[in-house]
């Protein structure tokens, strides 16, 4: 710019000085010498506006760089909450077993398998809201990975004994605690897992309780087992229980009631293999639900005992077409267990008995049986690793094995002796 008016205040001096007079010179050079003082001036000045400017391109790159550094720990900060929110658990299952049945299940089979895979995410960066997910993997899923538990909770209980939760949970019907590999019987009958609404209450008492509702997929029917089925929010639920624990000794106790335990997730796909309403999962009229438990230890005892039954008979040809018979199905499970140090491992040796009424659905399935006894002993081999094992003898409903031998089949008991491999994290 410097250069630029330097250069225009010459060439017009020169234009002036070839058509001035010799008079003139003087008042020429007097103009030229006030010209040369006005540059100086206006060069000045835009040497002033030049080092303005600079300063202000300099002052707006510290602020742009200072608006990055925020955003960039804003996202930090984002990004170090969330981690800080979510925790990621799970169990991983490997199970060998083998099997010999008389004219159950089939020939003596044995198997090595990745039995079970759990992988829970729980999310909670509020003090009011958290979210919990649960995938679930099981042997015989046709190796997918299904959505076990998805709901979001809305609790405090620094604050609040009360809480909330919503989307799809196992409600609370039946406490299935077990010492043995295998399920219980009670949860074969009584587990439930649906998309609910859940209001509950956890005292510092130790006394708790929650009430819920849900649809189910097994509906009652309008008029006749011919028609539509109604599809609504009817389904409903209530437990209550306390918890308590003084030095040695640890107790829990409650009852439970569903009013439709067909909503079960074993009696609502029997209900749907039998077709009734026109091959949808319907029954006449709902039959409640009753869960009664109790688990108490002591030192290095414990007890379970459940108790879980309809409670009144299903219509006919509803959960079995076997000589037409309205069933009650009813399951009982009691455990005594030892845990003790085993070569400064630690080490828990179970034995149950578990019964059930009224669960002999058809002839051609095998996952029921009346009787069972059991013994288990399981191993801490290390950190969050264990190692056991679990000898079960099942004998078979009579009904069904005087339906098998009336078609010229063999039903009558089974033994199996299953080795589980497990890792917690």
């Amino acid at each position: 710019m410097k250069f630029k008016l330097t250069v225009c205040a010459l060439l017009y001096a020169l234009m002036m000085l070839q058509t001035a007079s010799a008079d003139d010179l003087t008042e020429l050079k007097a103009q030229l010498k006030a010209m040369q003082q006005y540059m100086q001036v206006m060069q000045a000045k835009l040497d002033t506006q030049e080092t303005v400017l600079k300063k202000l391109q300099a002052a707006q790159a510290i602020t742009h760089q200072q608006a990055e550094r925020v955003k960039d720990k804003e996202l930090s900060d984002a990004a170090h909450t969330v981690a800080k929110s979510i925790s990621i658990s799970g169990v991983v299952d490997v199970i060998a077993n083998n099997t010999t049945s008389d004219g159950w299940s089939g020939e003596t089979a044995g198997d090595l398998v990745l039995d079970t895979l759990e992988l829970a995410i729980d999310a909670s960066a509020g003090d009011w809201t958290s979210a919990h997910i649960l995938l679930l993997y099981e042997d015989g899923d046709d190796d997918n990975l299904n959505i076990d538990e998805a709901f979001i909770s809305f609790a405090n209980a620094g604050v609040s004994p009360f809480y909330a939760a919503v989307g799809r949970m196992y409600v609370p019907f039946g406490n299935f605690s077990s010492n043995m590999n295998s399920d219980p019987v009670t949860l074969t009958l009584g587990e439930t897992r649906e998309d609910a609404l859940q209001l509950g209450i956890a005292a510092d008492n130790g006394f708790y309780g929650a009430a819920y509702i849900f649809t189910g997929d097994t509906e009652k029917a309008k008029s006749d087992y011919n028609a539509a089925h109604n599809n609504t929010i009817d389904n409903y639920g209530l437990n209550l229980g306390y918890m308590m624990e003084n030095n040695d000794l640890a107790l829990d106790i409650g009852v439970a009631y569903v009013n439709n335990i067909a909503a079960s997730d074993t009696l609502q796909d029997i209900v749907a293999d039998n077709g009734l309403c026109a091959g949808d999962g319907c029954i006449k009229d709902y039959v409640g639900g009753l869960s009664v438990y109790a688990i108490a230890s002591y030192s290095q005892f414990s007890l379970i005992g459940e108790y879980v039954t309809a409670l009144d008979d299903f219509k006919m040809a509803e959960l079995t077409t076997i000589n037409d018979k309205k069933l009650k199905p009813g399951a009982w499970n009691i455990e005594g267990a030892y845990n003790f140090q085993l070569l400064e491992k630690d080490t828990t040796i179970a034995l149950g008995y578990q019964q059930s009424k009224d669960m002999y659905f058809d002839t051609a399935t095998t996952d029921f049986f009346e009787k069972a006894w059991l013994a288990s002993i399981s191993v801490g081999i290390t950190d969050n690793t264990s190692l056991s094992a679990e000898l079960k003898h099942s004998d078979g409903y009579s009904e069904v094995a005087d339906q098998r031998k009336a078609d010229g089949d063999k039903y009558s008991d089974e033994d199996m002796m299953q080795i589980k491999l497990s890792y917690v994290f």
